[in-house]
């Protein structure tokens, strides 16, 4: 029986997403305890499970390769925002936090990740030849 293997542009694409959704997080755990003095009432954004993102982002991109999307990243960065925001909306009102000023993630989130996506993971997947498939290398004869 023969072995199936992930192809490698589409493992790319996840560490791609992944590790610029890793690299991202560096921001809102140093800057958690700053917001917090500063803002208390926000003090239910500090228990944010934000160490799901690289997984989020991974997949994601993953995602748009392996079914060929004609969408642009921009946008397809976008949809992923938008989900999440409904998601951090959802688990603020399940665990009783929840507050109007969250309902700004809805237009926010997926506007910082239509940049993020634009900017950083759709210029690194045109680099390391992702979305073109376009990814050299030798085989070992």
């Amino acid at each position: 029986m023969p072995e199936r293997a992930v192809p490698r542009r589409e493992l790319l694409a996840y560490l791609v997403g992944a590790g610029v959704a890793g690299t991202i997080l560096v921001a809102p755990y140093v800057g958690r305890p700053f917001v917090i003095a500063l803002f208390p009432e926000l003090k239910p954004l500090a228990f944010v499970p934000f160490f799901v993102l690289p997984l989020f982002w991974g997949v994601w991109n993953w995602l748009r390769v392996r079914l060929g999307l004609q969408i642009g990243i921009g946008a397809w960065g976008a949809v992923l925002g938008f989900g999440l925001a409904c998601l951090a909306n959802g688990l603020f009102v399940a665990e009783g936090v929840w507050f109007p000023a969250v309902l700004l993630l809805l237009v926010t989130l997926p506007s910082g990740y239509w940049l993020l996506w634009t900017f950083l993971v759709g210029p690194l997947n045109e680099g390391l030849g992702v979305e073109a498939g376009t990814i050299s290398y030798t085989t070992p004869s």
